[in-house]
């Protein structure tokens, strides 16, 4: 059974070389990098590697959902490709490159993925409806990279509040889920949604103006659909504070990850985890 990697990066490119290496000629791999990003080391260019820059990535703009469709388009026109997984450049997996197999192919026809509705406690802004509910200008404030922009996105969140604005949802009865977005399905999921998008492309441009659409979009598609999920995706992730960003995981990591029963661990650097990589690598040797 042949699989599909798709990945989003932006930086960090010897991580993003080692994991690509990982994977042999029974994998495609789909790798989106930040369209920002100038210059792409050689050492990534490999024969199952496809490698695009279509799309600039603000944190928490819809083009990183746009970036993860584009993957899943270009991934799924390959006929023999049967089981799909969207990771970041900061990944790694966890078992060996056989077990990964060994698992995906007794697994092929379940889909792996987190999911959960909204509101959820834990969540800010109402539960995570606010990312829906009001207009966020990530693409254009960038709020993630400056304090004017976070500033000004908060005055205009704020503004929207007191003025009664609230955008409208009228899909799936307005049934909203969240979740995380890297996940592990089928091509049936794959294609489902594909087919679900383009069918009704409405849905995809509601997500314009959405913080952090892609935690949300898939998720509401997937968990209002017949198709069998198992609410798991099999990622290893430690949360700093409240949840903002994955801490980095070193060596200290190393016995919790390899017992999680996790396909992939994340978040990765060449700077403070070669060490644990190696490990895991000597692990399964």
């Amino acid at each position: 059974m042949r699989q599909a990697i798709l990945i989003t990066a932006y930086s960090d490119f010897d991580q993003l070389r080692r994991l690509v290496e990982f994977f042999d000629d029974g994998f495609e791999v789909f790798v989106h990098i930040d369209k920002r990003c100038r210059q792409i080391p050689d050492e990534i260019q490999r024969p199952n590697v496809h490698l695009y820059q279509r799309y600039r990535i603000p944190w928490g703009s819809v083009n990183h959902l746009r970036a993860i469709v584009f993957l899943m388009c270009e991934a799924v026109s390959h006929a023999d490709l049967e089981y799909f997984h969207l990771i970041t450049g900061s990944d790694y997996p966890v078992p060996s490159l056989t077990e990964l197999k060994t698992f995906c192919e007794t697994h092929r026809h379940e889909n792996y993925l987190e999911y959960f509705k909204l509101p959820r406690p834990g969540w800010d802004g109402d539960g995570g409806l606010d990312r829906v509910n009001f207009f966020w200008l990530q693409r254009w404030l960038r709020p993630g990279e400056n304090q004017a922009g976070y500033r000004l996105t908060a005055f205009l969140v704020k503004l929207q509040r007191k003025l009664g604005l609230r955008r409208k949802f009228d899909f799936f009865d307005g049934h909203l889920y969240g979740g995380g977005t890297y996940w592990s399905v089928s091509r049936e999921a794959v294609e489902f949604a594909l087919r679900f998008l383009q069918a009704n492309p409405r849905y995809l441009r509601r997500f314009r103006g959405t913080k952090i659409a892609e935690e949300i979009c898939l998720p509401t598609l997937w968990a209002n659909s017949q198709l069998p999920f198992t609410n798991d995706s099999l990622r290893f992730i430690e949360w700093e504070g409240q949840g903002a960003s994955p801490s980095v995981l070193t060596e200290k990591d190393f016995d919790k990850i390899v017992h999680s029963g996790c396909l992939f661990a994340r978040k990765m650097t060449s700077m403070h985890s070669e060490g644990l990589i190696n490990r895991i690598k000597s692990y399964y040797e």
